[in-house]
């Protein structure tokens, strides 16, 4: 008996040691905010360091703004945009994204969370696909990296403190994602003032924001080819200019250089009108029924979702939007792909560049890595999923 209780007590001490070990990595390494340098010089050891940019900068909840870099062995640069929804009004606003919302309440059908408050120090640590430095298939693992964190709710455009009200409580929201920006540019440039390449990426919101901030970086480097790649970019709403320009006060005309209609995406491309788009290869990728984005058109075109035709109809939106891109003079150039497709929940992933899905998604025998490569890092024109927007006639 003596034996059997010895036992138990070992097990139970074995039990609660890895029990505290688990929580000692997922708080201080898992969780662990990466080390803060000011220039990329303090460093050479290919691992994310935080830089806080201070001055105007702002998280959506009044929190400190940073971003996260990445020093490489080459001497291209991937500015990278993330994403993480929108807010825009009063019930939007007072439904910030948490961590509980990312790792336990999951997708609901209708969305519960909308935007990211403030700077998640795990960002890093949930990075793959592109951001792989050990993945010898990766062909960007040796670039340098910026990472601009999404707090903003505003397509990181927005230029205005908003107050809200629930039940009674009114709050502020800093639409600051114009401030953060420009300031996380004027870093770049600083640090980062001859890259050979330079891709300008994002995905979901920051999708958007690659269509929006583009342009503006092509003027930081004068006369280089930029390359910019969308990772799942399309809402359709006639709500669009109400919201950009009205709430979150982007000035869409004066700052952003162009008028915005109900596709905020493709009026980014189509719309401006100057010399600055020669130099960009636009680059777009799509799945075909999006976890994501369906929900958030739905939400802003008040649809219901009660069954699977809000999804539909975003798809032929969206195909539709990369036909008219893919006919224009653009150098555009777009992946379509249906992988990983659930068909008892009709959708296919939400964005693929910083997921594991950037070597298994494939469209037309190609996988989106291979893709990306060929347009990138070979530079040559490539669309590769034509066979659905055939399908639409």
């Amino acid at each position: 008996m003596k034996t059997f209780v010895n036992i138990l007590k070992w097990s139970f001490l074995a039990i609660l040691g890895l029990l505290i070990l688990g929580f000692l990595y997922i708080n201080f390494i898992f969780l662990a905010k990466p080390g803060e340098i000011s220039t990329i010089n303090q460093t050479t050891d290919n691992k994310w360091h935080t830089v806080s940019l201070g001055g105007e900068t702002i998280c959506s909840d009044g929190s400190e703004y940073h971003i996260f870099t990445r020093q490489g062995k080459s001497d291209n640069l991937i500015i990278y945009f993330s994403g993480g929804g929108a807010c825009w009004d009063d019930p939007t606003c007072s439904a910030p994204i948490s961590l509980k919302t990312i790792f336990i309440d999951g997708i609901p059908t209708d969305l519960k969370a909308f935007y990211f408050p403030n700077v998640l120090k795990i960002f890093p640590a949930l990075l793959s696909g592109i951001f792989d430095s050990n993945d010898k298939e990766n062909s960007f693992r040796d670039w340098d990296v910026i990472f601009i964190p999404y707090t903003s709710g505003d397509l990181h455009v927005g230029n205005v403190t908003n107050t809200y009200e629930l039940n009674g409580k009114r709050f502020q929201v800093h639409h600051n994602g114009r401030k953060n920006v420009l300031a996380a540019l004027k870093w770049i440039k600083a640090n980062f003032n001859k890259p050979q390449k330079v891709l300008v990426a994002g995905e979901s919101a920051g999708a958007f924001a690659t269509a929006f901030w583009t342009p503006y970086i092509c003027n930081l480097y004068d006369n280089k080819k930029i390359y910019q790649l969308s990772d799942g970019a399309f809402i359709y709403s006639k709500r669009w200019p109400e919201i950009i320009d009205t709430v979150w006060k982007a000035e869409s005309s004066r700052f952003l250089k162009f008028n915005i209609g109900t596709n905020a995406f493709e009026d980014a491309l189509l719309k401006r009108q100057d010399s600055l788009g020669k130099r960009i290869k636009y680059l777009h990728c799509n799945t075909l029924y999006d976890l994501i984005l369906p929900k958030f058109t739905a939400v802003l075109n008040h649809q219901s979702t009660s069954n699977n035709a809000y999804i539909d109809e975003w798809s032929i939106g969206m195909l539709g939007t990369m036909k008219r891109l893919s006919n224009s003079d653009l150098d555009y150039h777009y992946f379509i792909s249906d992988c990983q497709y659930n068909a008892e929940k009709h959708f296919t992933p939400h964005t693929i560049v910083g997921t594991p899905a950037y070597h298994t998604c494939s469209s037309d025998q190609i996988t989106f890595a291979q893709w990306l490569q060929k347009n990138v890092i070979d530079d040559k024109p490539l669309s590769v999923g034509k066979r659905f927007i055939d399908s639409m006639k």
